[in-house]
Parts: structure tokens; C-alpha cells; sequence
């Protein structure tokens, strides 16, 4: 079995993966986030509970704090286009949170 490299792990960040929106008909650039990213992400979502199975409880979060969270995950996680958090909430409803959540 081979060792996990320092290469390996800061390589999966410049992972690409195209990703369609169906409401432009048009594909995205997106890239997986990093730890850090995600620290980032879930302390915008404020105070979220963990399951005894390790997920997230979903069921006592704030909709604006989360919405705003997968906002800010789409900006980290867009490579082309490149939008701030501004931007994405000029987008068609819905479409923002898709790609945050795929990111």
C-alpha cells in the first residue's frame, strides 16, 4: 500500500468537474472545497447539532444562515465563472444553493 503524499492531499483542490445548470442551459466550472472552506462554511451556519451518525441536523437551521452558506460555498467552490457572493444572489432562484450544495 502507498503512503498518502503531502502532493496527494493538496492536490484535491484543483479537482474540476463540470457541472450543468439547467436554468441558463449553460455548464459551470466547480471545484471541491477545502477543510478550511468548510470550517468557514459551517461557522456562517451558526450553531448546527450533530446526529449520533455524524450528520448534520438539518432540522434547527436557520433557512437565511444556511441559504447564505451555500452561497458563500458556490463562491469558493466556482471556477469559472468566478462570482463573488453579490453576484451569485443576482442569479435565477434556487440556482446559487444548486451549486453550493454541489460543491
Amino acid at each position: 500500500m502507498r503512503k498518502l503524499t503531502k502532493e496527494d492531499i493538496l492536490k484535491g483542490k484543483n479537482r474540476r468537474e463540470v457541472l450543468h445548470i439547467e436554468e441558463y442551459d449553460a455548464d459551470v466550472v466547480i471545484r471541491p472545497l477545502t477543510d478550511g472552506e468548510l470550517t468557514e462554511i459551517l461557522s456562517a451556519m451558526g450553531n448546527v447539532r450533530i446526529k449520533e451518525d455524524g450528520s448534520l441536523d438539518m432540522s434547527e437551521v436557520d433557512l437565511a444562515k444556511n441559504i447564505q452558506a451555500l452561497r458563500l460555498a458556490a463562491s469558493m467552490g466556482l471556477v469559472e465563472p468566478k462570482l463573488t457572493v453579490e453576484e451569485l444572489s443576482e442569479m435565477m432562484f434556487g440556482v446559487p444553493e444548486f451549486i453550493g450544495a454541489k460543491v
